[in-house]
């Protein structure tokens, strides 16, 4: 038997996590970044300001429904809409008010292990 014979370690390829999901989540984000961008370019944001939108691609027309459903964007009659900013700001409150503690304890949960591992 050769000398190193069976002592080969096994090579492993470590494949980085897909970036998938923040492309989604970027695309997602701009779409509706434009969409508000539209309504407040127009200020349309009463119902007696509401403006025609198209949305221009497939992620615009579902974030569009999106916010429809939510109550973001509301209907004025047909296809007339305008942008309800307090809404918009409820929706906002309440995306920071999940996120908020989760980042807080991920920042914990960090310095915890630097301490420990110091």
């Amino acid at each position: 038997m050769s000398a190193g014979a069976g002592c080969h370690a096994r090579r492993t390829e470590v494949t980085p996590a897909s970036g998938t999901p923040a492309i989604i989540g970027a695309l997602t984000a701009g779409a509706r970044r434009r969409i508000r961008a539209h309504f407040f370019a127009l200020h349309a944001v009463t119902a007696e300001e509401a403006v025609p939108f198209v949305p221009q691609r497939p992620v615009e027309r579902t974030q569009f429904e999106r916010m429809r459903r939510a109550g973001i964007v509301r209907d004025a009659g047909p296809g007339r809409y305008w942008f309800d900013i307090v809404a918009w700001q409820r929706q906002q409150d309440r995306t920071r008010a999940f996120l908020v503690p989760i980042v807080i304890a991920l920042c914990l949960l960090a310095a915890g292990l630097i301490t420990l591992l110091y």
